[in-house]
């Protein structure tokens, strides 16, 4: 999930998360009315065990041979009501939801709350396969809104953030 997926032992201490959260949301606002010309605010929903992913791609976006450019405003906090509320405002300060697809992405709950919210508020939703040459289940939620899915392709994926 752009915040894990509520798969966590240990709850951080309440101001610690709240800080974090509004230090995201004062960023997606300044970057919001900044003159970049290329980036696009996005919230990247995944399965806590597929970070890895998540990771590259963040990378991968901030490399420039890759020519792919993005703010990620996800967050990896519990799944829980005050994580929600949080959620819902930094998803709305972005343009996109990736949704990266693993084995197990379609059997999280805070995914499938995360992109149902995205569709609430009219948001695009992608969906990018972090495995090529696997065919791992689409969430329902992106079915269900004929959501693109792609394989992971910065070429691809920059042309969808246009």
């Amino acid at each position: 999930m752009g915040a894990g997926t509520g798969d966590f032992t240990s709850t951080p201490s309440p101001d610690l998360s709240e800080n974090k959260f509004r230090s995201l949301v004062d960023e997606a606002e300044r970057f919001e009315t900044s003159q970049a010309p290329k980036a696009r605010n996005v919230f990247i929903s995944f399965n806590t065990d597929d970070e890895w992913s998540v990771n590259l791609l963040r990378s991968q976006a901030k490399d420039e041979r890759f020519d792919v450019y993005f703010r990620d405003y996800s967050i990896k906090d519990p799944f829980d009501t005050a994580w929600r509320s949080q959620a819902k405002e930094i998803i709305d300060k972005t343009s996109t939801m990736i949704v990266m697809i693993g084995s197990k992405t379609t059997s999280r709950e805070a995914v499938d709350w995360e992109i149902r919210e995205a569709h609430k508020q009219g948001k695009r939703v992608i969906g990018v396969r972090i495995h090529k040459d696997k065919n791992h289940p689409i969430p329902e939620e992106m079915k269900k809104h004929g959501d693109q899915v792609i394989n992971w392709d910065l070429k691809k994926l920059k042309e969808l953030l246009q």
